[in-house]
């Protein structure tokens, strides 16, 4: 009893504090395995050996719908007559993924449950396959999957089953549990790397010079010559630029903290001078956390840095009224990969101009 409750809470704190795969809805896993079997006791036969292949498609990054198919052929056993019988198993399952992290990877533990039907020997029969597994990552595309499950079959009316056999239903043999232990390499569709992102745009450009048609000629004194316009002030528009440059840079987080490093306060005094320059300017933070951790953990955390940075602009003078604050969790990420150099520049506050503009430095 114990132990089970020690599992339990491994399980439920796995939940909120490993690192979360992040695999996106619509990611395609296919893959292939062989398998060991060993049957019920009413089968009468030996143990069997087989393979198979599975289909999925994650609804999130947790979620995920999974076809699999099986075969797995099996040496008779008395009082069977001598000889060898075969097993096809097919199954629609739901699984749930726990991740943690592993040499600079995430991977998942799996819940598993699904239904299907069962061919064995001569007879069809229902099942429900109920188990767990482990999904680990070699890159962003290829994983070795291990799965253990039990097939809880259900055949009231197999006559093949239970010795001596009673046609109809089998009172001896109503139920039976097979073990499967698979293990293969599958192949996962739709991860990929993104980009980091570009750098901000730039929001003021210099006019461009105006052709002015030709005066037309006129028959009475001629009038003195309009002054020419001045030329744009390019260090103006540069230094505009810088600003708003300034007000909308990121400012990143260490993994699992809100605190402010040291080396990002520089951006945050940044921002100080134009806010103050640009009294009708207003900005949203928006908290970003990387994928490790669970929704709920991650979308608070994410406020938690919005917070902070707030906080630090609020303790220098800028208005708290001028700031607001969000947090997109895990959802919003700029790099979809999978280590530590993407999961560092999810990490972040962005900072967001909701209302005026920048236009004094």
């Amino acid at each position: 009893m114990r132990s089970h409750r020690l599992l339990i809470a491994v399980l439920s704190a796995s939940a909120v504090a490993v690192p979360l795969f992040a695999q996106s809805a619509g990611n395609v896993e296919l893959g292939g395995f062989g398998q060991f079997t060993r049957p019920d006791g009413g089968w009468h036969v030996k143990n069997g050996f087989g393979a198979g292949g599975r289909l999925g498609v994650f609804l999130t990054n947790r979620w995920q719908l999974e076809g699999n198919v099986g075969f797995t052929s099996f040496d008779n056993a008395s009082p069977r007559p001598s000889g060898s019988s075969s097993n096809q198993t097919f199954t629609g399952q739901v699984n749930y993924g726990i991740p943690f992290g592993l040499g600079g990877r995430t991977h998942q533990l799996l819940l598993e449950a699904g239904a299907g039907g069962q061919r064995f020997a001569s007879h069809n029969d229902f099942t429900v396959p109920l188990g767990g597994g482990v999904r680990f990552m070699l890159s962003d595309a290829f994983a070795l999957r291990f799965d253990g499950i039990v097939e809880w079959v259900e055949n009231p009316t197999a006559p093949g089953f239970g010795f001596p056999q009673t046609i109809g239903v089998n009172s001896t043999a109503a139920r039976s549990t097979n073990l499967e232990l698979r293990g293969g390499l599958s192949f996962i569709l739709g991860n990929h790397h993104q980009d980091a992102p570009p750098p901000p745009r730039q929001v003021a450009q210099a006019p461009q010079p105006r052709s002015e048609p030709p005066a037309t000629p006129v028959r009475t004194e001629p009038a003195g010559r309009p002054a020419p316009s001045p030329a744009p002030n390019r260090d103006s528009i540069d230094a505009v630029n810088r600003a708003h440059a300034a007000l909308v840079a990121q400012l990143f987080f260490d993994f699992d903290k809100s605190d402010l490093r040291d080396d990002q306060r520089g951006a945050l005094d940044a921002k100080l001078p134009v806010l103050r320059a640009n009294p009708s300017v207003r900005i949203r933070i928006e908290g970003n956390a990387d994928e490790r951790g669970s929704d709920e953990y991650n979308q608070a955390l994410g406020m938690r840095r919005a917070q902070q940075a707030r906080k630090y602009l609020v303790d220098h003078g800028i208005d708290a009224n001028r700031i607001d604050i969000s947090s997109n969790g895990e959802e919003k990420p700029v790099c979809q990969g999978h280590e530590e150099s993407c999961w560092s520049q999810n990490r972040r506050d962005e900072f967001v101009i909701v209302a005026g503009e920048v236009s004094r430095y």
